[in-house]
């Protein structure tokens, strides 16, 4: 009896973090995307592509892809498109710490990069069973 309550307590725990980790996961993806698409930053993100090297189009294509992501993260069903965007999101973040890492960055330029790919990987690691693909 006490380990069903025990395992109960955690499931729902790990329920309740897995909705706030996401949570935060789709909204940083809308956030992302209207600096992308200047926005709100008026030339931040342009001057970050910049300096990495990447032309501006880029961020056209980056924005509408977090843009596309954030409400698949959230929205019930769609299971293969979720799996999708949790490695399309995987694949932004580790590129812009490998990006700013090559360009020789400080860890200060590439430390939003690490903690956002952590919540990524944190999301897609505690979708409960009805969410997985597999």
């Amino acid at each position: 009896m006490v380990q069903t309550e025990n395992t109960q307590r955690i499931s729902k725990a790990r329920l309740i973090t897995y909705w706030i980790i996401t949570g935060y996961l789709a909204f940083e993806s809308v956030f992302s995307a209207t600096w992308d698409f200047n926005w709100l930053n008026k030339g931040f993100a342009l001057s970050i592509m910049q300096h990495i090297g990447f032309p501006p189009y880029f961020l056209i294509i980056k924005g509408v892809a977090t843009l596309l992501a954030a409400p698949v993260f959230v929205l019930p069903g769609m299971r293969l498109l979720k799996e999708w965007a949790y490695f399309g999101t995987f694949t932004i973040y580790a590129g812009a710490i490998a990006c700013h890492l090559a360009v020789g960055d400080g860890f200060k330029d590439f430390a939003g990069p690490i903690v956002f790919l952590l919540i990524t990987v944190a999301s897609w690691a505690l979708r409960p069973p009805s969410r997985r693909l597999i």
